[in-house]
């Protein structure tokens, strides 16, 4: 994950990161006119204002006037031109979704590419917000769950919108080849061997012989965890073993158990075990 933070008009507030296949804006605008623009990617948009007023408008002639509530939603396709006015400050989460993704995401469901992404704006769209959210907490953790996890919310978004924001298409296929036992088997053993490193959704998918956008969903009903979490948590089993070697400082423990910063380290260590890697250690010796 890559994160800045600018301030650019009319944008009185900007907040970037980006992933593979996605990247997230969480931005504030003032009362005015936002310029007509277009984006290469497919964009979802998520309102976190209460009460805010103005109007979108599309080329395709759409428009769209009255009160934002918290929550409400607009998925607008590529290359689509739109303008807005604003009548009252608001604020914004926004996802972009490169075509290539949802169009592999397509293939891979076996939708081929006889589909068009429709603009719509919505009360709600809970699939949407729930990915939103979990994006900006990557943001704002600094990539505190790593690329995996943000790999896997872009696949997640990719088949949500080819369900319920596509024409000209059916219902993705769901996976029905199963796994075995060697598979999940040559899966963790794979992670066994590359845990220190980024570790790709990718990677992980092409092992169990599957596309990406079934593997993570057919990973979490063999195992009851994602990728992600067994990332992690392979990588704290590592790090106990590793901190009852006492003259192996704190900060090599982490590195050497796939944690990239001591900060991340930490608080992950902590989430999944409930104390520090120091206490841990100081148990390990009483």
């Amino acid at each position: 994950m890559s994160a800045t933070e600018t301030s650019t008009t009319p944008v009185t507030f900007k907040r970037k990161a980006s992933w593979e296949g996605i990247r997230l804006e969480h931005y504030r605008l003032p009362i005015g006119e936002l310029p007509e623009h277009t984006h290469r990617e497919h964009v979802a948009m998520i309102s976190l204002t209460e009460g805010a007023s103005g109007e979108i408008r599309t080329a395709s002639g759409t428009r769209i006037s009255g009160t934002q509530h918290s929550g409400n939603v607009c998925v607008l396709p590529s290359g689509l031109a739109h303008t807005a006015r604003l009548d009252s400050p608001s604020e914004h989460l926004a996802m972009y979704l490169d075509p290539s993704t949802l169009q592999r995401a397509a293939s891979e469901s076996q939708l081929g590419g006889n589909f068009e992404v429709v603009e719509r704006c919505t009360r709600g769209d809970g699939v949407i917000s729930s990915i939103g959210m979990a994006l900006l907490g990557e943001l704002e953790s600094e990539g505190l769950s790593g690329r995996l996890y943000g790999e896997s919310l872009a696949n997640l978004l990719a088949v949500h919108l080819l369900r319920h924001y596509t024409t000209g298409g059916s219902d993705p296929k769901r996976f029905s080849g199963g796994w075995s036992a060697q598979k999940l088997k040559q899966v963790i053993a794979f992670v066994a061997e590359n845990y220190s490193e980024e570790v790709r959704l990718a990677e992980l998918a092409n092992v169990a012989g599957m596309s990406s956008f079934h593997f993570a969903r057919e990973f979490k009903r063999t195992t009851g965890t994602t990728p992600h979490q067994y990332l992690i948590k392979f990588r704290v089993e590592r790090a106990k073993t590793l901190l009852a070697q006492a003259q192996l400082p704190l900060t090599e423990v982490g590195l050497q158990s796939g944690f990239s910063h001591q900060s991340h380290f930490t608080r992950l260590f902590r989430r999944v075990t409930g104390t520090t890697p120091h206490s841990y250690r100081l148990m390990l010796q009483t």
